[in-house]
């Protein structure tokens, strides 16, 4: 269907566009504060990758579960290097895949409170255990519990966020993954010559109070309108809106969001105990979206951040360029950096130009850190010092528009009764991709096997091409755009480019309607204000 002209747009539009959205940060103050406590949740995510990717580099942690070479030095075996860090994604692979039907059933805030429980329990027997069955079995755990809690704040934000500002809000609440995972290094660098099992567990300890303050919190934040919607509760869903919404919108402005969620949820109401709707996700123009949401939400694992993130201080450790440590703090700051540099464009330019320019950037830093490794003549400390420039490079790169956004496009794109469905099967796809690359990745780097080290940059520089070229021709621009008018433009089967100049008249006529209620809410509370002498005279009938 060629793009409607705003000709075509009927003399409800007129009236449409007597709505006030205030888009400033002071008017939006309730969704910038929802976005900064739901940022606890990932928080913790990152914090579990900044800590845990440490203990392997830990004599403490290593007296108990690795093993002291002939030298006097410790050492971990491959195989529980690869399952201390594998277990951890396939068990966020398992928890991505139950995002759907879970959420369906006990909605957003319920379910990230589940998760909070789960992680805790996975923590302490972290703690306390000294059997290689407990560990593995609590990372498991605590990988479904940080699967369900990624997904789950996701999507609440995606369901409530205006769409003026929903690129910013996922560049705040990603920003917490960094956060976590340099306050995890921190923790790590300053326990870390601790000749004991404290050495890891004070890390350990630090885990508790995110997920603590989560279950006990999540109680008095409203669930998230759209879900409410789709479980036939209208009521309570305009009060969640109301309550999102206040300051930054007139009755009218609120009134036509909600007659848009009112026709989504008319039209494809939230299964909420039948399974087979994970089906829908591959028919019609769902397949559409469903290719999209997984392709780029792979992008991560395709640039190889695994590589980066989980094996950078063992890789900074044996280059022998100082203390590991303090180069994985440096070198993750320098992503943070480019992750607040995002708060700055992504309202400007947009999705899309964002995760191209990201993966373009981790491809050629993938490429160049093979090179250094192989050029000859190359002393292997000055090779040491490229691996850490080309590594603060690639999480520049990375952070400015990979991590935040493939996340933001896997939320947004989807139908509204798919899209935790949705959701969780791209952050499932991705996860396996990551546990691959997590698990068979030492085969590669290890001395005791392939003994690639940083040559095995090469691989991800072939598959970072992949990744831009599918993020190139596949991936549409939706900046600024309600879910609901990304749900009726996939539906007509808008091409890719032109996304960003459609007209929805659907949207334009429930927008309309939207005016019209405020204009009935208003009248209706004028009346309400107005019969004082008649409130008294059914009083005195009384």
């Amino acid at each position: 269907m060629p793009p409607a002209r705003a000709t075509d747009v009927p003399e409800m539009e007129e009236v449409s566009t007597q709505g006030v959205r205030d888009t400033s940060l002071r008017a939006n103050w309730r969704i910038i504060a929802v976005t900064l406590y739901i940022g606890i949740s990932l928080f913790e995510y990152g914090f579990d990758k900044g800590a845990i990717a440490g203990f392997q580099a830990m004599p403490g942690f290593l007296q108990v579960f690795g093993y002291q070479s002939s030298s006097g030095t410790w050492n971990i075996q491959s195989t529980p290097q690869q399952i201390i860090s594998s277990f951890m994604i396939l068990g966020a692979f398992i928890g991505a895949l139950l995002t759907g039907p879970v959420g369906a059933h006990l909605g957003r805030r319920h379910s990230m409170m589940l998760s909070s429980f789960l992680l805790i329990v996975a923590t302490v027997i972290m703690a306390v255990t000294t059997s290689f069955g407990a560990l593995y079995f609590s990372r498991l755990l605590c990988g479904i519990a940080n699967g369900f809690l990624l997904n789950f704040s996701m999507v609440y934000l995606q369901e409530s966020a205006p769409p003026y500002m929903r690129g910013l809000c996922f560049g705040v609440v990603t920003s917490w993954i960094t956060i976590g995972t340099t306050i995890g290094m921190i923790v790590n660098k300053a326990t870390a010559d601790i000749m004991s099992r404290q050495a890891y567990q004070i890390p350990l300890y630090a885990c508790f109070p995110a997920p603590a303050i989560l279950i006990l919190t999540l109680p008095f934040l409203p669930e998230s309108p759209r879900w409410l919607l789709n479980h036939g509760r209208p009521e309570d869903a305009l009060h969640s809106l109301r309550f999102l919404r206040k300051g930054a919108y007139d009755e009218v402005a609120l009134q036509q969001e909600f007659e848009e969620m009112k026709a989504i949820a008319a039209r494809e109401a939230e299964t909420q105990k039948d399974w087979r709707l994970i089906f829908e996700l591959f028919r019609g123009t769902n397949l559409r979206r469903t290719i999209i949401c997984v392709g780029v939400g792979t992008a991560n694992a395709g640039v190889g951040a695994m590589f980066i993130l989980a094996f950078g201080t063992y890789f900074f450790k044996i280059a022998e360029v100082g203390d590991p440590f303090l180069w994985t703090i440096i070198t993750n700051c320098v992503g943070l950096a480019g992750l607040m540099l995002t708060w700055v464009f992504v309202t400007r330019v947009g999705r899309r130009h964002l995760i191209l320019t990201g993966c373009l950037l981790c491809t050629i830093c993938m490429l160049i850190m093979a090179i250094l490794y192989t050029a000859p003549g190359l002393s292997p400390h000055n090779a040491g010092i490229g691996l850490v420039v080309i590594t603060s490079v690639y999480l520049f790169g990375f952070n400015f528009g990979l991590e935040p956004y493939v996340y933001l496009v896997a939320g947004e794109l989807p139908a509204q009764n798919l899209r935790a469905y949705t959701m969780g099967l791209a952050s499932g796809v991705s996860f396996v991709f990551g546990w691959i690359c997590a698990f068979t990745t030492p085969y590669f780097i290890n001395k005791t096997s392939l003994n690639w080290g940083p040559k095995y940059g090469y691989i991800w520089f072939v598959s970072g091409l992949i990744v831009s070229a599918f993020v190139y021709f596949m991936l549409p621009e939706v900046r600024g755009r309600t879910l609901e008018e990304i749900d009726e433009m996939f539906r007509n089967k808008v091409p890719t480019r032109q996304f960003e100049k459609y007209v929805c008249l659907e949207i334009e006529e429930a927008r309309g309607r939207g005016a019209m209620n405020a204009r009935a809410f208003g009248k209706e509370h004028l009346m309400e204000d107005k019969p004082v002498l008649a409130h008294v005279e059914n009083a005195s009938k009384v």
